[in-house]
């Protein structure tokens, strides 16, 4: 779901808060001030201007967070950008809190962060190789005995040809070379003007062992300039369960030249980003724990066993170091190698979606322990941000600031499908303003302050009011 973050021009939330306290405040260091004498006055002439930075938090600068990037673009338009990966690994609030816009004037620009838009692309068709089929029987399929294929499955020859000729032809066509699933097939014919008209009966399998028919009745047909020479084929999520054809004519046809295949419009691949985690591993074995050290909005996690094992597993995360851990995901690690190649668990999909968490947990759910810490793999779609470009580029994007207050809930930055965006441009300027780039510690020294200055007006106010009473007495 798109996660929206916007901001209100002027006062937080919390800061109105502090606002309404301000003349209460006030009043507890104006009173002792109209009161107390010349040199308890100075101390609280001293005091008030001490507290007035410490209790005035507005909103932050630049400067104040870790980590910048400047960018350029079109003065009023939208800008849109992809939050780059050092900018997550820079957050300090899993909300996002702590990420900022700035104009060159250093005012705070409203924002949106969402998910990216899927880009759909249509891949060009592509020519498959094809082979003769005859079994010798009516209805018969080929097996693993009969066709010779190399490492990747593809087919290298038909074994053992020779069986009755005069028989309907039957192709054997090869699709384990192709990356996306296949829509339709073309068939051309060595044609010479010839018309015919030709039933086809097409299956389908995964692995030469398992046939499956396709029960949708077809034709190849040519009359004059009138050609039928495409045949749908079965609908399928991925290619391992459409690796291999069997195209059956009812009768004779002119021969078939080239086969060439065509796809649907379909999701880009690569829309994930993956970023792979060290784990340490517990003395007993039994559970390796992970620390990302950023926020990233994983879509699932995957683990790396760098050997042969099989382990039932929990996976578990948290927000911070102390908390309790919420179990994400169950399921078996294992790998091992078969003829096929290396085999492997699926990714491990999380249970609330999208989860930003910075600690992480494998254990290990049966009996035996881990033979070696599996490394964790986080994968994760880019996110957008866009923001009018508001005032006087460059903008300046700011993030990593552990007790920056989030922002308030304002109007929403309205974003029609006809509204222009244009691309911000990285001008390749890092700006990295506490220590070359380490991330603030969290700092709560300003209340510490702040009770303390109270505490000490508080002290006064009781000597005051002791000396008061004392020369009434006198």
């Amino acid at each position: 779901m798109t996660n929206f973050i916007s901001q209100r021009h002027g006062v937080h939330e919390g800061h109105k808060g502090r606002t309404k306290f301000l003349p209460c405040l006030s009043f507890v260091f104006f009173v002792p001030l109209c009161l107390c004498e010349k040199h308890f006055r100075i101390i609280f002439l001293f005091m008030l201007l001490f507290v007035s930075p410490v209790w005035a938090d507005g909103e932050p600068k630049p400067k104040d967070f870790a980590g910048a990037m400047v960018y350029t673009g079109r003065e009023g338009s939208l800008l849109i950008l992809e939050i780059p990966e050092e900018v997550y690994q820079g957050f300090r609030r899993p909300d996002l809190g702590d990420l900022r816009i700035f104009d060159s004037s250093e005012n705070p620009v409203s924002y949106v962060i969402r998910d990216r838009p899927k880009e759909m692309f249509t891949p060009p068709p592509q020519e498959v190789r094809f082979f003769p089929w005859d079994g010798g029987k009516e209805n018969q399929f080929p097996d693993n005995t009969d066709i010779e294929i190399n490492t990747s499955g593809g087919v290298v020859r038909i074994k053992n040809q020779g069986g009755p000729q005069g028989r309907s032809p039957v192709f054997l066509v090869d699709l384990s070379v192709l990356s996306y699933v296949p829509s339709a097939l073309r068939v051309q014919t060595e044609n010479r003007g010839n018309n015919f008209n030709t039933p086809v009966l097409v299956h389908y399998s995964g692995n030469l062992s398992n046939w499956r028919s396709f029960d949708k009745k077809q034709v190849l047909a040519s009359f004059g300039a009138s050609v039928q020479d495409t045949l749908d084929l079965p609908e399928s999520e991925d290619t391992t369960s459409l690796r291999y054809l069997l195209i059956s004519f009812a009768w004779e046809t002119p021969r078939p030249v080239s086969m060439t295949v065509s796809f649907k419009e379909q999701e880009k691949p690569g829309e994930y980003h993956e970023v792979i985690i060290r784990g340490s591993k517990s003395p007993d074995g039994k559970k390796v724990s992970y620390n990302t050290e950023a926020f990233y909005p994983a879509e699932y996690v995957d683990f790396v066993l760098g050997e042969a094992d099989s382990v039932p597993v929990l996976v578990k995360n948290r927000l911070r170091e102390n908390d309790e851990w919420n179990v994400q995901a169950r399921g078996t690690l294992f790998r091992y190698n078969s003829a096929g190649g290396i085999e492997k668990n699926p990714p491990f999909e999380l249970r609330t979606g999208r989860s930003q968490f910075s600690f992480w947990e494998l254990e290990a759910a049966g009996e035996l322990p881990f033979s070696a810490a599996p490394d964790l793999l986080m994968s994760w779609k880019p996110r957008e941000l866009i923001f009018p470009a508001r005032g006087k580029g460059p903008w300046t994007l700011a993030y990593g600031k552990l007790d920056c207050v989030p922002l308030a809930r304002g109007e929403l930055l309205p974003l029609s499908k006809d509204a222009e965006l244009a691309a911000a441009v990285f001008t390749g300027e890092r700006r990295y303003t506490q220590s070359g780039g380490v991330l603030p510690k969290e700092r709560g020294y300003r209340i510490y302050l702040l009770w303390a200055f109270l505490g000490a007006a508080a002290l006064i106010l009781t000597i005051l009011a002791y000396n008061i009473a004392k020369s009434m007495r006198k």
